[in-house]
């Protein structure tokens, strides 16, 4: 790249740039004529069309659009409305939805309402009348004649064959021979706790005259004097011993 006019550092540090009016600076200015002989008309053209744009263009797209496009989509607008929109709706309300409305008033709600008579009087009403005729009056019929009779007749059996027989049984054997039955055992249990109590007694006198009295007397006229004896013979010797050995450790540990 050269450089030149004003410039005069070079693109390396301690070198200079080419001499004013070097070839460099030749070379530029004979690149630049041709570039703006080419550049400029087109920088004028571009501008004049930049103006043209905002000047005539501009406003003519305006007006266009004010007083023509815009008229004439309104225009458009309401033709569509009422050349389709309306024509449709009103095709739409009078071809469809008012005979659905006229058919669903006059023929479907009669022809349900008749359906539903006929269901309610041919199906509803006879099976009500079977099912009331054929299962419940004869179930109450069968429960008030046969089953709540045959019930008394079953509880009053139960009641003689079963319960006054079994009170009868336990208020006039069984209770009496238990209550015979719990005396004897009562009375037998006292008679064994006096029996044990008195064999307790016996056993314990035994007891404290061969074994307690024995050995108390055998500790205190045996054993107490041989204690004091053996203490005063060995007394001394292990006394002595003793002190030897509380001399010897603390000879040989300073305590």
């Amino acid at each position: 790249m050269a450089y030149g006019g004003d410039h005069t550092r070079g693109p390396v540090a301690g070198r200079q740039g080419p001499p004013a009016g070097g070839d460099g600076c030749c070379l530029a200015q004979l690149i630049k004529i041709p570039l703006l002989i080419v550049l400029v008309p087109l920088r004028l053209l571009w501008e004049a069309l930049c103006w043209i744009g905002r000047a005539v263009i501009a406003p003519v797209a305006r007006w266009i659009h004010r007083w023509i496009l815009a008229p004439v989509g309104r225009a458009i607008a309401w033709l569509a409305h009422y050349l389709i929109v309306v024509p449709v709706a009103f095709l739409v309300r009078y071809l469809l939805v008012v005979p659905a409305l006229w058919i669903h008033r006059w023929i479907l709600t009669p022809v349900g309402r008749a359906i539903a008579w006929l269901v309610h009087h041919l199906v509803v009403v006879p099976v009500a009348f079977l099912v009331r005729y054929l299962l419940v009056v004869p179930a109450q019929w069968a429960y008030r004649w046969i089953l709540t009779p045959l019930g008394h007749a079953l509880a009053a059996l139960f009641r003689w064959l079963v319960v006054i027989p079994a009170v009868a049984l336990w208020e006039y054997v069984l209770w009496p021979v238990l209550r015979a039955v719990g005396s004897v055992l009562a009375s037998c249990w006292r008679i064994a706790g006096r029996v044990a109590r008195a064999v307790g007694r016996i056993l314990a006198t035994l007891w404290r005259w061969l074994v307690v009295a024995p050995l108390r007397w055998t500790y205190r006229w045996v054993c107490t004097p041989v204690g004091h004896a053996i203490r005063a013979v060995c007394g001394p010797p292990l006394r002595a011993a003793r002190d030897a050995a509380r001399e010897v450790g603390r000879a040989l540990f300073g305590a």
